[in-house]
């Protein structure tokens, strides 16, 4: 398990997060909080361990985190805005599944009812973006509508609103604590602080800069 920490900034490219593992080290991640917050929650209730936030966990997207630090200035904010790393491009289907999963909990498109039954048709192998896609993108997304229950699709459709509002409704400077992998019962959204004056913590063994 890993503890996240969210500080929103004054304007979306200047919003922070941080990670801390269960052995003290923290490092700074390169993450565009606003869309991958949703990730967080749904490759947490759907069990998608190489998703984003799985292999961030793992010390993947290395050379976007180093980038996303003060150190080495603000110009990455996806991990796919510098090269991936060994580890980043091994999970590399995992981000796909994670994203095409997260998309269909969305709706991004509007493509039809946000029920359980319409994130299954918007995820289908062989429909919309999932058209033509390989064989073991195909059999991913197969096995994950194959275990998933009608409950947990619904608690990622409201778990996902429910983050995405407590971040929006933060000032600049409020923060917001989450763990990966995300507990069911963290979607009440009891961890928003609307004003801190606390830094999130830093290990100097990643020599990471909180700011």
């Amino acid at each position: 398990m890993a503890a996240i920490t969210l500080v929103k900034g004054e304007a979306p490219a200047l919003d922070r997060t941080w990670m801390s593992m269960p052995d003290g080290s923290t490092r700074q991640l390169a993450v565009h909080v606003v869309h991958d917050l949703p990730h967080l929650v749904v490759e947490s209730l759907f069990g998608i361990e190489d998703g984003l936030w799985g292999v961030l966990a793992q010390g993947g997207f290395s050379a976007a985190n180093r980038a996303r630090t003060r150190s080495r200035g603000r110009r990455a904010r996806l991990v796919t805005d510098v090269p991936l790393d060994d580890l980043g491009a091994r999970n590399w289907p995992g981000h796909i599944v994670a994203k095409a999963a997260t998309n269909a909990v969305l709706n991004r498109w509007q493509d039809g009812p946000d029920t359980p039954d319409g994130v299954r048709a918007r995820l289908q192998p062989g429909s919309g973006p999932a058209a033509g896609a390989d064989a073991e993108y195909q059999q991913r997304v197969s096995d994950l509508l194959g275990h998933l229950d009608d409950g947990t699709i619904a608690l990622a459709i409201s778990g996902t609103r429910q983050l995405s509002t407590a971040w929006a409704r933060l000032p600049a400077g409020g923060m917001l604590r989450l763990e990966w992998p995300l507990p069911r019962a963290a979607l009440g959204i009891r961890h928003a602080t609307p004003q801190s004056r606390r830094r999130p913590p830093v290990s100097g063994s990643q020599g990471t800069d909180a700011g």
